[in-house]
């Protein structure tokens, strides 16, 4: 299970963060992932000035734009959920 908290803190919400976390959601739901990541609103990963800041896992990642999401699920997120999978089927 990966865990994928977004800031929603008033600095990145206007930033869109609101955006970013629907991209996520769709991810999720496109590629049935559902079972395997959690997504959260969290409030202030304390890098209010780099932009929209993302957390999966422990990685931290600032300045996500909407158009990064994809980028960012395919590179981080879909890998370790396979990660997770393989582990959790003793693979």
């Amino acid at each position: 299970m990966i865990t994928i908290q977004v800031c929603v803190g008033s600095s990145c919400f206007l930033r869109g963060s609101k955006s970013v976390i629907t991209e996520i959601k769709q991810l999720i739901n496109q590629h049935q992932l559902q079972d395997q990541v959690i997504l959260k609103g969290n409030f202030c990963l304390e890098r209010c000035s780099k932009g929209v800041t993302v957390k999966c896992g422990e990685k931290i990642f600032s300045g996500i734009a909407t158009k990064d999401v994809r980028d960012l699920f395919e590179k981080e997120i879909l890998p370790a959920t396979k990660h997770f999978y393989n582990e959790a089927k003793g693979l």
